[in-house]
């Protein structure tokens, strides 16, 4: 991505270089004015501002080619703030704190009875910083994913539009809203499998499988926001009995499926996970009806989008997440397989068990790397933005 010259672009070009240090860094000075095509001043002029906000540390030297001064590195100062990230669903709230690069420091939970969601927040909110003797000055904003799984995905997603709102009027703080999939996506192009894609498709197996979208380093929002909602396509030529609907991927592969297929419908996520664990035979039939819809929804993505890979995590762990990527293969062939491939057609969530509060987590930083993102997030009166709030968000 290119940045501009001109003094009125000073938000874009201080988000391009901060953008280049959290996903590629450390990396130097000359490095930065490569990739982005910005001038040495105005580069210089960036990373004293960062370097001043503590948001950017300096580390070592490398030596750029055969001639010229060895070039100091730039990386992101992960203690410089901190995140609270919050995961709802209709009954229970997750919330845990971490530093700017996904390190956990605390994580809690709780239930909820919808009337005191707010209040059970503001109650986990405070223990965790408490817990962690962290001050909430120190916080660069708040990171929210919701999703009741009785609700359409466009009902759910307004739901958590105005969560985001209570929240930041609760705490007068910037909050991020993704769902889940699309902060798992954040999290894998800023430290982890994806930092070298363009473009890629994350899979999050939860009550309902959602999807991420990344196109030339870009969370696809899509109408109003939302895309991915890939559990909603339909994936078998069945009609269901109540709603003469085709069978949707939802039906089979989603982890409601899984409850349902068990007469557990109430069980939490973590419980049926663990249940898993210690009955795996009584899951083998469950196994063999998720895998030919979830390899088609695979099959009719990669047919659509042409991405460099498709990544499957959820909130399962990494016994789970083997067992049904072995039962996927053989991949229905489709047009991802010809060309030069860099990837693998499927790449597995590595720590699938934190994957989800841990994407979440990250929303506040990701929101802050360029104009595009800033849609998801909404921020507090300027009287309230900290330091480095004020200098990355406006």
């Amino acid at each position: 991505m290119k940045g501009s010259n001109s003094k009125q672009n000073k938000a874009l070009n201080l988000r391009l270089v901060l953008s280049q240090i959290v996903s590629l860094g450390p990396l130097s000075r000359v490095e930065i004015a490569r990739n982005t095509h910005l001038t040495k001043q105005t580069i210089t002029n960036m990373v004293e501002e960062l370097l001043e906000a503590n948001l950017v540390i300096e580390l070592g030297v490398k030596k750029e080619g055969s001639v010229g001064k060895p070039s100091k590195m730039l990386s992101l100062n992960k203690d410089s703030a901190y995140t609270i990230a919050f995961r709802i669903n209709k009954t229970d709230i997750q919330a845990g704190i971490f530093s700017l690069n996904g390190e956990q420091l605390n994580i809690l939970s709780t239930t909820h009875n919808k009337t005191d969601l707010t209040a059970k927040a503001e109650f986990l909110f405070n223990t965790l910083l408490t817990a962690s003797q962290i001050k909430k000055d120190t916080l660069l904003g708040l990171a929210l994913s919701f999703t009741d799984s009785d609700q359409r995905p466009i009902e759910s997603f307004k739901q958590s539009k105005l969560l985001q709102r209570q929240l930041n009027d609760v705490f007068s703080l910037p909050v991020a809203i993704e769902t889940t999939a699309s902060a798992c996506a954040a999290y894998q192009m800023l430290y982890a499998e994806a930092r070298e894609l363009h473009s890629f498709i994350y899979i999050h197996l939860g009550d309902v499988i959602e999807a991420s979208v990344v196109y030339d380093r870009q969370i696809m929002l899509g109408q109003n926001g939302l895309t991915g909602a890939i559990g909603e396509l339909f994936v078998t030529p069945e009609t269901n009995n109540k709603t003469a609907e085709l069978g949707r991927l939802n039906d089979f592969a989603s982890l409601n499926s899984l409850k349902a297929f068990l007469g557990k419908k109430e069980t939490t996520n973590e419980a049926i996970i663990q249940y898993y664990a210690n009955n795996p035979d009584k899951v083998e039939l469950w196994f063999d009806t998720a895998a030919e819809p979830m390899r088609i929804a695979i099959h009719t993505l990669e047919s659509i989008l042409n991405c460099e890979t498709i990544i499957l995590g959820g909130d399962i762990n990494t016994q789970f997440l083997d067992k049904f990527i072995t039962l996927l293969r053989p991949f229905i062939p489709s047009i991802s397989q010809f060309g030069d491939r860099q990837v693998v057609r499927l790449i597995k969530t590595p720590d699938v068990e934190n994957i989800a509060l841990k994407g979440v987590a990250t929303l506040p930083l990701h929101a802050a790397l360029n104009n595009e993102n800033m849609q998801t997030i909404i921020l507090p009166d300027d009287d309230n933005l900290n330091e480095i709030q004020r200098l990355i968000y406006t």
